[in-house]
């Protein structure tokens, strides 16, 4: 007999993409960054937190990856570009923490844990903000 379930691993990075790409006019990938700005956002970790009678709450982790090619010119204005993005995605995914488009439950509690800026030790021109998210999802299996 087949089994009936949901891919929440995809549903939290559909959710995040819808987010990010109503909000910004930056292409979003899963696969790789391309062009001179983009987002690329992978699933990191599924936790579980708690076994419920009929269901489970799981912890999901993504990395949301913000890139600039500043096309060599690393200064103040660069970086406060990419600080700017990372800013205004931590405020939106703050103020989208408990996520229920037209009342459809997608996740709960998503934070922004942590941004780590860096400079593509490969490529200097590649400015990197990375962004770990973290949302709780209560899944109840029938």
């Amino acid at each position: 007999m087949a089994i009936t379930y949901t891919n929440i691993a995809d549903q939290v990075v559909d959710s995040l993409n819808t987010l990010i790409a109503d909000e910004f006019s930056v292409p979003i990938y899963v696969d790789e960054h391309r062009g001179n700005q983009s987002f690329l956002i992978v699933p990191q970790e599924d936790e579980l937190e708690q076994s419920l009678a009929s269901g489970q709450v799981r912890n999901y982790t993504t990395l949301i990856s913000y890139e600039l090619n500043s096309g060599g010119n690393y200064g103040r204005n660069n970086f406060k570009r990419v600080s700017t993005v990372s800013e205004r995605l931590k405020r939106l995914l703050y103020d989208n923490k408990n996520y229920s488009p037209s009342g459809t439950y997608k996740f709960q509690d998503g934070a922004v844990d942590s941004i780590t800026y860096e400079r593509d030790p490969d490529n200097p021109d590649v400015l990197r903000a990375l962004a770990t998210f973290a949302c709780t999802i209560v899944e109840i299996i029938a």
